[in-house]
């Protein structure tokens, strides 16, 4: 006799929605998706859809849901005291990152601060990176992401990814640099050329590149003190 499984309507509904913050981002979502995507953490395999909804319902916001107390939260059908907990945990988590977070920013708001910056990156690289540096409305730096290692001539940005970066900085903001391990800062032919095409591709994608630097032996090469950017 064929055996006949009777799938769930929302079999597969976690991979997706991983899926979709995967390509778009976090934003992308519905207040509704991500409180789904919290009850996951305290519920393995049930439909949390429904909770979510219950929760939004009853809370209106997902700060409002996070900012309850434990007891207002397990009045919820469907959320137990650990699901309780774990809400009331992630404020105090998500404060805890921002407070460690600042205190890794470092300042962006001279030719000192940004060469001393991309040095201490490069300081121990023996080949070419590519690396984008994310910078705050208060011209700090925010962490930087190496988005290809090899030649200029071979750079190969994916937009998808630095769009998806830029989304999780909260920045629109930049700035971009590469090394030349054991020669000069001097740029070559092909670093002119890869600057035109990275200077129209951040323009496409609405992003202000403040500075394209290559870090040498010998120093830095700025691409906006050379009168190459004007912003």
């Amino acid at each position: 006799m064929m055996k006949i499984e009777n799938k769930h309507p929302h079999s597969g509904h976690r991979k997706r929605l991983r899926n979709l913050i995967d390509n778009v981002g976090l934003k992308s979502l519905n207040d509704i998706q991500i409180v789904e995507l919290i009850l996951t953490l305290t519920h393995a395999r049930c439909d949390t859809n429904v909770i979510a909804h219950r929760l939004i319902d009853k809370f209106g916001s997902i700060s409002n849901i996070l900012d309850a107390d434990i007891s207002s939260l397990t009045q919820v059908d469907g959320v137990g005291l650990v699901t309780a907990q774990t809400l009331t945990y992630l404020p105090q988590i998500f404060n805890i990152y921002i407070e460690d977070k600042n205190k890794k920013k470092f300042p962006c708001k001279t030719v000192g601060d940004i060469y001393s910056y991309f040095n201490k990156i490069y300081s121990d690289k023996t080949n070419e990176q590519f690396v984008m540096a994310f910078v705050t409305a208060k011209s700090m730096f925010d962490g930087y992401q190496v988005l290809s290692t090899g030649e200029m001539l071979e750079v190969k940005v994916d937009k998808l990814e630095i769009t998806k970066s830029i989304i999780r900085h909260n920045t629109k903001s930049i700035i971009v640099a590469h090394n030349h391990p054991f020669g000069s800062c001097k740029p070559s032919a092909t670093d002119y050329d890869a600057h035109i095409y990275l200077t129209q591709l951040f323009s496409t994608l609405g992003i202000i590149m403040i500075d394209n630097v290559i870090i040498g032996n010998d120093g830095m090469f700025s691409f906006k003190n050379n009168q190459h950017i004007k912003i």
